[in-house]
């Protein structure tokens, strides 16, 4: 198997060679983007201020594609077409959500995400609740950072039906509440302003905040747990944890990398009859991903966090960052 390209073309954007299986970079974006608000006067606007509802599946989306908009500017420098601007990684993860049935009343006492209502996002949803943490706050700390036409006072956010609680609205109560999110999230914006500014640079601020996301959020929602099978919970626990060694790992997280790496989740919610790697109707690759996933999120339990501490030691040079890279990428060009 050829061996793939170096560090220095995985940071400046090999986007022709990895294009080879797509027509057109659009081909590759997340579930309703053109239909999701790309601008701000493309959302309701009451008494002067835009009305965004992050509980409706496209104007959750519309966050992260008014932030791609708002930051394409300064990752042209990587590639063309936006297409290494790192924020997509998260509209790319909404979308496998959505399209997965994620983001669906796990509870099925509404029908909230089902056929009837399928833009709704419901607040049982132990994937939508992570993602507000990485939608709604790196958008108001976007706002916050000065990157945006508008001032954060003239955007309102819609709360959820319940536990209202649980989440921040707006610039002040997200910083009272969560700090460390807000604060992680502005240091990124701040730095990606910064004409000198590398891409590794940036990978490791984006990662940072991604980590501080899910580390706040994701104890108030471990009730939600009991909404799903034990494969799916058991899943949902082991993304999580698998997130703190692919930020150690600083993988890149541009448009063509993460739609591919995408490809090895699994396509719907796990069931009580699902056990990996034998699921007749998951690709090969998707199997090999839950039992690597298992076999992390295990690890990481068993040894509390010596697992993580010795990969973030391994991982501490941009050289043993780039081999990994490189496997990573050709275990999935493999599998695929």
């Amino acid at each position: 198997m050829a061996f793939l390209p170096s560090w220095a073309c995985v940071l400046a954007g090999c986007v022709s060679a990895a294009l080879a299986g797509a027509s057109n970079l659009s081909d590759l974006y997340p579930p309703l983007w053109n239909e999701s608000p790309g601008q701000f006067f493309n959302y309701k606007v009451e008494n002067g201020k835009y009305v965004i509802d992050p509980w409706v599946f496209t104007d959750r989306m519309g966050l992260y594609k008014i932030l791609l908009n708002q930051t394409a500017t300064y990752f042209e420098k990587f590639a063309p077409e936006n297409e290494q601007n790192i924020l997509w990684g998260l509209p790319l993860q909404h979308g496998w959500q959505y399209s997965s049935g994620r983001l669906v009343d796990p509870t099925r006492k509404t029908n909230c995400g089902y056929e009837s209502n399928h833009l709704c996002i419901s607040v049982d949803s132990w994937w939508a609740d992570m993602n507000y943490f990485l939608s709604v706050l790196p958008f108001l700390a976007a706002l916050d950072s000065g990157i945006m036409d508008i001032s954060a006072d003239q955007v309102t956010l819609l709360p959820p039906p319940k536990d209202q609680a649980k989440f921040c609205y707006d610039v002040s109560g997200c910083r009272a509440t969560f700090p460390d999110i807000i604060n992680e999230w502005r240091t990124f914006f701040q730095h990606m302003q910064t004409s000198s500014i590398t891409f590794e640079q940036l990978l490791k601020y984006l990662w940072n905040a991604h980590v501080a996301s899910l580390e706040v959020s994701i104890k108030g929602f471990e009730d939600r747990y009991t909404y799903y099978s034990k494969e799916e919970a058991n899943f949902g626990q082991n993304w999580a944890v698998s997130v703190n060694y692919l930020a150690a790992s600083r993988v890149p997280t541009t448009l063509i990398r993460t739609y591919n790496f995408q490809k090895g989740l699994p396509p719907r919610v796990l069931t009580s009859a699902d056990v990996a790697p034998f699921i007749s109707n998951f690709t090969g690759l998707q199997n090999f991903v839950l039992v690597a996933l298992d076999v992390i999120g295990d690890l990481h339990r068993y040894t509390g966090s010596l697992t993580l501490n010795i990969w973030k030691i391994l991982m501490m040079t941009q050289a043993a960052r780039e081999k990994f890279l490189q496997f990573f990428e050709m275990v999935f060009s493999a599998a695929s």
